[in-house]
C-alpha cells in the first residue's frame, strides 16, 4: 500500500525526525519516523503469527493511541481488513458489529473488556497493558500487546509491504445509523489513500504544519483527515491523551491546524473569552482550523477569522472515505462546505439532493447487497442530503431528504431549523421537532433543568417537574420566544419534557450526536399519540 511506502520512505530519508507526539497524564514522548515504521512492522509480525491473512477482518475497540496506529497499518501490510469499533456503543452494539463484520481477532483497552460478549468468543488482545492484566479480565484474553510485541520485534521475519491493490477491501467502518441497524461501509485501499491525498492538497499542509488529533480514528473523519493525511504530507501530528482533556492541552501543544466539529471550536471561544488572551488556550501558532459534521455558528465562524485563523468547513460520508467538498484557503464563503474534491463530482437530482461520483466512493455495505444498490447508481452515490449550488459550484446544504416534515396543509418544514433555534437558549438542551402528516408540529424537549431550577421557585426534581403544566408553560413561553419570526405553520403547538437527555446508549443518538428520529418515534409513541390527540 502507498501510505505504508510512504512511511518507509519517511524512515529512510528522515528517520531520526519526530514524527508523533504522545499526550498522557505523566507527560509527552515524541516518536520518530523510523521507531513509527520500525514498529509498524512489528505488529505486522504480531498479527501474522496470530494467524492473521489476507482478507481477515481484525477489530480495534479502544481510543486513540500509538497501539491503534500501529494495529490498524500493520492490518495494511497484511491486507487484512481493520475493523474500527466505537468504544461509545452498547454492548449489544458492539456486538451486532464484531458479529456482522465477521471479526477473527479484538484489540480492545481493558475499560471495554465488560461489553464483550462472553456468548460469541473470540481471541483478544489487551491493550496499553505490559503483562497481561490481572483483574477484571475476560477468559478469552490471550495476552497484552506490549509484551506481545516484545517478542515479535526480537523475530527475523521477511515480511515484506505488499504491492497496491486499489479494490481490495481495506477496512469496514460502521456507519452511525440513524435508522435501523448501523451498515458496514467497505472501504478500498484506493479509497482511504485518494481521499488522504486529495484532503491533504485542498488543507495545503506543509512541512511546518502541526496537527493536534482528538478526533477519534474510529470516525472516518479523523482516520483519513487527521492520521492517513499526517502519513501523507509527513509533518508533525499530536494526539490528545483524550477526548476530554482535548481543549484544556492545545496551549501546551501549540499547534498549527486542528480538525473538529463545531461543538470543539465553539468550546475553544467559550475559553477563551474567560481567558486573559487567546493564545492562553490556542497556543500562539494556529493558523488554520478545519470544521466538519454541520455548519458553525456565524459568531464562531468570525471569532476565528478575525483573529487570522482560516476556517476551513467541509462536507462528507463514511461512503465517501468521508471528504467530498472542502473549502480551500483562498476562498472561505461562510455557510458553504466547499467545492468538490480534485477529480470528485458532485451534482444535485430534480429533488436537490446531493450526488457524489469520485474514487473515494466506497465499494457499499458489507453484506447488504440491496442497500448498497439504492446507495450507488452508474457510480453516484446518493447522499440523502439536500443542498445547493451556487455559480461557482460551492455546496450549501439544507437538510437530510428523509427528514422533511410535509404537513397535511402541505406545508415543508425542515425540522433541523426550528431544533436549532429552540436549542439557542440556554434552557434547552436538546430538541426533536415531529409533523410529518400531521396538522400540527409538536417539541420533545430535554431542557437544562439546572437553568430552570435556578429561574423558578419549585421543589422536587426534573422527574417531578417534566410532568407539571405549569412547567410545561413556562418551557412553552421560551419556544414561542424562539420561534417567533418563523412562520405561522412553523410553530410548536404542543410540547412534551424528558428527565433525561437522549443518548446513544438508549439508541437515540448516532455516535456522531445526530438524532436517530425514527428510534425516537418509535420509544416516544405513547407520547406522540397524546400529543396529537389531547
Amino acid at each position: 500500500m502507498k501510505l505504508l511506502q510512504t512511511l518507509q520512505h519517511r524512515s529512510v530519508e528522515s528517520g531520526h525526525e519526530p514524527a508523533l507526539q504522545i499526550l498522557g497524564s505523566d507527560g509527552s514522548r515524541w516518536i520518530t519516523w523510523h521507531e513509527l515504521n520500525q514498529q509498524v512492522r512489528d505488529t505486522a509480525v504480531l498479527l501474522h503469527n496470530l494467524g492473521v491473512a489476507s482478507g481477515n477482518r481484525v477489530g480495534i475497540l479502544a481510543e486513540n493511541s500509538l497501539e491503534w496506529i500501529l494495529i490498524d497499518l500493520a492490518c495494511h501490510y497484511l491486507n487484512a481488513v481493520s475493523v474500527p469499533l466505537n468504544p461509545d456503543l452498547s454492548s449489544s452494539q458492539l456486538q451486532y458489529q464484531i458479529s456482522h463484520s465477521g471479526i477473527s481477532l479484538l484489540f480492545a483497552s481493558e475499560a471495554n473488556f465488560d461489553k464483550l460478549s462472553r456468548q460469541n468468543i473470540i481471541p483478544v488482545v489487551a491493550m496499553h497493558h505490559e503483562t497481561r492484566p490481572q483483574y477484571s479480565c475476560p477468559e478469552f484474553v490471550i495476552g497484552a500487546l506490549q509484551a506481545m510485541l516484545t517478542v515479535s520485534s526480537s523475530m527475523n521475519s521477511e515480511l515484506r509491504i505488499p504491492a497496491a491493490k486499489p479494490d481490495r477491501i481495506a477496512s469496514i467502518v460502521y456507519t452511525s445509523g440513524t435508522t435501523g441497524e448501523a451498515k458496514g461501509v467497505m472501504l478500498t485501499e484506493d479509497n482511504l489513500q485518494f481521499n488522504a491525498q486529495m484532503a491533504w492538497k485542498r488543507y495545503q499542509f506543509n512541512s511546518d504544519t502541526h496537527q493536534f488529533n482528538f478526533l477519534p480514528f474510529f470516525h472516518a473523519f479523523g482516520r483519513t483527515c487527521d492520521l492517513y493525511v499526517w502519513l501523507e504530507g509527513g509533518h508533525l501530528l499530536t494526539l490528545a491523551s483524550s477526548r476530554q482533556t482535548a481543549a484544556s492541552e492545545i496551549e501546551q501543544v501549540a499547534p498549527s491546524h486542528i480538525n473538529g466539529v463545531p461543538y470543539f471550536f465553539e468550546k475553544l471561544v467559550t475559553l477563551c473569552s474567560y481567558a486573559e488572551r487567546i493564545e492562553k488556550v490556542l497556543g500562539n501558532k494556529l493558523i488554520q482550523i478545519n470544521s466538519g459534521g454541520a455548519t458553525l455558528d456565524r459568531e464562531v465562524f468570525d471569532f476565528y477569522d478575525s483573529n487570522s485563523i482560516a476556517v476551513l468547513e467541509g462536507y462528507g460520508l463514511t461512503e465517501t472515505s468521508p471528504v467530498a467538498t472542502l473549502t480551500g484557503r483562498d476562498d472561505i464563503r461562510y455557510g458553504s462546505v466547499g467545492t468538490a474534491l480534485s477529480e470528485t463530482q458532485v451534482k444535485l437530482n430534480d429533488a436537490n439532493e446531493v450526488l457524489i461520483k469520485g474514487r473515494h466512493v466506497c465499494a457499499g455495505y458489507y453484506r447488504d447487497a440491496e442497500a448498497s444498490a439504492e446507495l450507488i447508481s452508474e457510480g453516484w452515490l446518493k447522499s440523502g442530503d439536500l443542498g445547493r449550488l451556487d455559480e461557482d459550484q460551492f455546496l450549501y446544504l439544507n437538510g437530510r431528504r428523509n427528514e422533511l416534515i410535509v404537513t397535511t396543509g402541505g406545508h415543508n418544514v425542515w425540522p433541523q431549523a426550528i431544533e436549532t433555534l429552540l436549542q439557542e437558549h440556554d434552557a434547552i438542551e436538546q430538541a426533536v421537532i415531529f409533523g410529518n402528516g400531521q396538522k400540527y408540529l409538536v417539541a420533545i424537549l430535554f431542557p437544562n433543568w439546572e437553568y430552570f431550577a435556578e429561574r423558578v421557585d419549585v421543589s422536587g426534581t426534573s422527574d417531578h417537574w417534566k410532568d407539571s403544566p405549569n412547567v410545561e408553560s413556562w418551557f412553552m413561553q421560551i419556544v414561542k420566544q424562539q420561534l417567533k419570526n418563523r412562520a405561522s405553520y412553523e410553530q410548536v403547538a404542543y410540547l412534551h419534557l424528558l428527565s433525561q437527555p437522549f443518548s446513544i446508549v438508549q439508541q437515540q443518538l448516532t455516535t456522531k450526536g445526530t438524532l436517530r428520529r425514527s428510534v425516537i418515534k418509535e420509544q416516544l409513541a405513547d407520547v406522540l399519540d397524546r400529543l396529537y390527540t389531547s
